[in-house]
């Protein structure tokens, strides 16, 4: 019985990694829906024996209402089983058709009620999950986004680093070393068209490398630059 005594509800983020919690596993932290795909899927796999009920839906960055749905929206997850949540666009997609645009998915874990602790004060989590829903047009279908990857462009100012993306991608980092200086924790991601700033330590190093995530969760080929 999913009854919840005292419900509280915790948000996880994370950037790197499978996702997982209180034995709910997450296949991937980014999915990438390309216009006119009729739905992607993503896999949920309990890793505990007890179940748990599981909330599914997707929202804009906005906070608008998004042409996406989640199915199933709400289902029980059985101890040591899996279940495929499909995404689908309901309607034409609001979106620039000259870039990536991001949204949300998202997938709430709630556990099932202890009626042993019903008198106690006992503070039940509902954690929820938040993974990236990247939308790419039919515009950029021809593009490689790891090609044009090749196309950042690195500056540095003083202790700062000046990241500028002319590309039309969402880039999410594999590597990115500022000389021998790991800067892949504060530089993360970069939207498309735009700039990014980071501060670092040492303003001694003179070059920058990266690799970006590539569509298929491995890296990209490594490149370089002069600073």
């Amino acid at each position: 019985m999913f009854r919840i005594l005292s419900y509280v509800s915790l948000v996880y983020t994370l950037l790197l990694g499978t996702l997982a919690h209180a034995g709910i596993v997450i296949e991937s932290t980014r999915y990438l829906y390309k216009e006119g795909a009729r739905e992607i899927a993503a896999q949920i796999e309990n890793k505990d024996d007890t179940p748990y009920l599981i909330k599914s839906w997707v929202e804009s960055q906005e906070g608008k209402s998004p042409a996406f749905m989640a199915t199933p929206p709400l289902f029980r997850l059985e101890g040591k089983q899996q279940n495929t949540v499909r995404l689908f666009s309901t309607a034409n997609v609001s979106a620039p058709s000259d870039r990536e645009t991001i949204f949300y998915f998202n997938i709430m874990a709630i556990p099932p009620s202890d009626d042993s602790y019903a008198k106690s004060n006992t503070i039940q989590l509902a954690v929820r999950h938040r993974m990236r829903l990247i939308y790419r047009p039919q515009s950029l279908f021809n593009l490689s986004t790891n090609t044009e990857a090749k196309k950042l462009e690195w500056k540095k100012s003083g202790k700062k680093i000046i990241i500028k993306n002319p590309t039309p991608f969402f880039y999410y980092f594999n590597l990115a070393k500022f000389g021998s200086v790991d800067i892949k924790p504060q530089l993360n991601s970069i939207g498309p068209f735009s700039t990014k700033e980071i501060v670092v330590n040492d303003s001694s190093e003179n070059s920058v490398s990266w690799k970006i995530v590539n569509d298929y969760g491995g890296a990209g080929s490594l490149y370089s630059s002069s600073l």
